[in-house]
């Protein structure tokens, strides 16, 4: 009976609640603002920085794909065309 009294209380205090359907199995830890703009700004620095890696890469597969394409349609251009 007392927990049930101590879980209204806790609703009460909550400033959101959400309700799923599904189970949830992350643990949730109470920050302060201050604490949640570190971990944004973190969060964007990550993002930011695994873009920079990623550009590089993704042109190299990019370019590496078109050089590909055109020397297969250079080895078709010179299969199919008879030489007089």
């Amino acid at each position: 009976m007392a927990n049930m009294d101590k879980d209204k209380r806790d609703l009460a205090k909550a400033e959101t609640v959400y309700e799923t359907g599904e189970i949830t199995r992350t643990k949730v830890y109470k920050v302060s603002p201050k604490q949640k703009e570190g971990i944004d700004r973190l969060s964007v620095e990550r993002l930011e920085r695994l873009r920079e890696e990623a550009l590089p890469k993704i042109r190299e597969r990019y370019e590496q794909m078109i050089r590909s394409r055109q020397q297969h349609l250079k080895n078709d251009d010179i299969g199919q065309h008879p030489v007089d």
